[in-house]
């Protein structure tokens, strides 16, 4: 069930029916399809195409959320109601954290980026020795010789564990593959990995000598997984096929 996005006066932005920390209804800042669209509307704004929203972020990544408003207004008619609190609300309740808001009144989004950003001022500490990469047994039998690159994105994305790089694989490949990626020795090697979330970690290219085993388990996923995938998937279908 997608959760409304409301504001406690006393203890600030929550998702759901009732503030966790005082349990008050608060006020409705956005329902759940408003919550859908303003999401797309920042992951292109945020990690694709700024220009196509006249939006011009800095090297590593951030805009004034005011000058958000008046982009998303310009394309979105029915978001008039839309004030940089709703924009900061939303990426702080965030629970995938795709989004960081700073003290400056800034936004980004943390991953996921087709476009340069500069991220040498992401957090570098508490990163584990292995972290997860999904990918495909035809695909590792090029990788573990070349290494791997960043594809459609601009930095290669790198998961806290096992399961969650299966997960994440799903929303791209039918029965992904999860390869082991030595992250102890290339930060030893001089080869940086920053924490974008708390799940999500980026890098440059890994070399080869950096890739650990294959793994080909398999894992159940939660009725929400299920659905998430399933609507990704399919307006990347209708995407292609023009629909949208």
């Amino acid at each position: 069930m997608e959760l409304e996005l409301r504001d406690c006066r006393q203890d600030g932005p929550f998702r759901g029916k009732a503030c966790p920390v005082c349990d008050n209804s608060g006020k409705l800042l956005m329902n759940p399809r408003e919550i859908e669209t303003m999401g797309r509307v920042l992951a292109g704004m945020l990690r694709h195409f700024p220009e196509n929203y006249g939006i011009k972020l800095d090297d590593h990544g951030w805009v004034k959320t005011y000058l958000i408003v008046p982009a998303v207004k310009a394309q979105r008619r029915f978001f008039e109601w839309l004030t940089p609190y709703h924009i900061e609300a939303l990426a702080r309740t965030d629970p995938k954290q795709r989004y960081q808001v700073n003290d400056r009144e800034e936004i980004r989004a943390t991953y996921g980026h087709t476009i340069p950003i500069e991220i040498d001022d992401m957090p570098t500490d508490g990163i584990p020795e292995e972290l997860y990469y999904q990918t495909t047994p035809e695909e590792y039998e090029f990788i573990k010789e070349t290494g791997i690159s960043p594809s459609d994105k601009t930095w290669v994305h790198l998961s806290r564990d096992v399961r969650q790089a299966y997960v994440s694989g799903l929303y791209h490949i039918d029965s992904p593959s999860i390869l082991a990626v030595k992250t102890g020795e290339m930060i030893a090697n001089n080869k940086p990995v920053y924490r974008a979330t708390d799940e999500v970690f980026l890098t440059g290219e890994i070399p080869a000598q950096f890739l650990g085993d294959l793994k080909t388990e398999r894992f159940e996923l939660t009725p929400e997984e299920e659905a998430d995938i399933k609507a990704v998937r399919e307006r990347r279908e209708r995407k292609i096929r023009g629909e949208v």
